[in-house]
């Protein structure tokens, strides 16, 4: 029998969808406690783990937003500057489409963990995007333009767009329900 950290799992089908799919079709549990140690491994590790197997995380990432989704925004904004530079010197290549998956993927996960979900496919038409409460606008629409062409100029427009628009929606949701929580606090005082 093989130790609790050389478990394999079968990649969910729905998570084989170009430009994500790779050719890999197993993903290794992960005996790591950090956010980030675990996003640079395998970005939609607690996705998948959550539909492959009956063993969900203690504590979920989409469970925990304030701190997934900072950490994830927090990652994008590590991988941003790069990206801008390739392509003001209009030299995409390889290394600038890993960047632009890593930072699709980056996206999907910070929307649906603020949201309270995980994600479960990576094909846009079964994401149900447009049934969650928490998105940038003509989200599902601008999603499917930077899947068509992950790697163009425009693309990456459209995908900072999209970061900063949930960031700030989610920061002011945030607010919001702290506001709440302080006004019920103080009507039972």
């Amino acid at each position: 029998m093989l130790d609790n950290h050389d478990t394999e799992y079968k990649i969910p089908e729905s998570f084989l969808f170009a430009p994500f799919s790779t050719k890999r079709k197993t993903f290794k549990k992960l005996d790591m406690v950090d956010i980030d140690d675990i996003l640079s491994k395998e970005l939609f590790y607690f996705d998948m783990l959550h539909l492959v197997s009956n063993q969900l995380s203690k504590d979920p990432p989409w469970e925990n937003s304030e701190i997934t989704v900072k950490a994830v925004i927090q990652q994008w904004k590590m991988l941003e500057p790069d990206l801008q530079i390739s392509y003001a010197k209009r030299k995409p290549n390889l290394e600038v489409e890993s960047v632009s998956i890593q930072s699709i993927s980056l996206f999907l996960l910070a929307l649906f963990w603020a949201n309270n979900t995980p994600i479960k496919s990576l094909n846009v038409k079964e994401m149900m995007v447009s049934e969650l409460k928490l998105k940038p606008v003509n989200c599902e629409e601008r999603l499917l333009f930077i899947l068509n062409k992950p790697t163009g100029y425009h693309s990456f427009i459209q995908l900072q767009q999209l970061f900063a628009e949930l960031e700030k929606n989610y920061y002011k949701t945030l607010a919001i329900q702290g506001l709440k929580q302080k006004k019920e606090i103080t009507a039972y005082e």
